[in-house]
C-alpha cells in the first residue's frame, strides 16, 4: 500500500510540478529579477540567457557614437562587458506589469559616474517580455539624471553651447563598451592562440 501512495504522489509531481515551473520562469517579473541578479552579479552570459536571440537593448539618450540601439546578443554582450569593466551596479524599483511589459525605475551607478561626482543616475526601464525572454528593453535617462552632470568646459562649434549633459553620459558609456569590446577582442585572441 505505502508503495502506491509513493507512485501516486510522484505521478501527480510529475504531472502538476512541470506546468508550475514553467509558469514561474515564463513570468515576466521572475524573468526580469533573474535577469537583473545575474547582471548585477557580473554574470554576463547567464544575464544573456534571458534575453531573446533577437533581442533589442535601447538607451537614451544614446552613448556618444552610436545609435543608442544594441541588436542581438553580441552587441549586446559587449554593452554588458563595458558595464562590467565599470564596475557598475543598478537597482530596479517600483516596478509595474502590464501583460508582458515590465516598466521600472532603474537606478544605475558606476565607477566613471563617481569619478565625475555623480553619485547615480535614474532612468525608465521598460522590457517586453515573451515566452519567458526579454525580447526587447529601453532604458530612458530622466532629465533630473542628465542635470547631475558638471558643465562641460569645451563648447560645440556647430550648437555655440556647452556640450550637453547627456554627452558626458555618452562618452563614460562609450568608454566602458570600448572596455568592453577590447576586452572581448583580447579575449578571443588568447583563445585563438591555445
Amino acid at each position: 500500500m505505502k508503495t502506491q501512495i509513493v507512485a501516486l504522489m510522484a505521478l501527480v509531481a510529475i504531472l502538476v510540478l512541470p506546468p508550475v515551473l514553467y509558469a514561474q520562469e515564463t513570468d515576466p517579473v521572475s524573468v526580469v529579477n533573474a535577469w537583473h541578479d545575474a547582471l548585477n552579479g557580473y554574470d554576463v552570459d547567464t544575464a544573456l540567457s534571458y534575453l531573446a536571440d533577437s533581442a533589442v537593448v535601447t538607451i537614451v539618450p544614446p552613448l556618444a557614437g552610436g545609435s543608442g540601439v544594441y541588436s542581438g546578443r553580441e552587441e549586446i554582450r559587449g554593452l554588458y562587458e563595458g558595464f562590467v569593466a565599470a564596475n557598475f551596479s543598478c537597482a530596479l524599483s517600483d516596478c509595474q506589469v502590464e501583460g508582458e511589459t515590465v516598466t521600472c525605475i532603474d537606478t544605475y551607478t558606476d565607477d566613471g559616474l563617481k569619478a565625475m561626482g555623480v553619485d547615480f543616475i535614474q532612468g525608465e526601464w521598460v522590457a517586453a517580455v515573451r515566452e519567458g525572454k526579454i525580447q526587447s528593453y529601453t532604458y530612458t535617462i530622466k532629465e533630473e539624471s542628465l542635470a547631475k552632470f558638471p558643465p562641460a568646459p569645451e563648447t560645440l562649434a556647430e550648437t555655440g553651447g556647452a556640450l550637453p549633459g547627456y554627452a558626458l553620459v555618452s562618452a563614460l558609456g562609450s568608454l566602458a563598451v570600448a572596455g568592453g569590446l577590447g576586452l572581448l577582442w583580447l579575449r578571443r585572441r588568447s583563445f585563438l592562440r591555445r
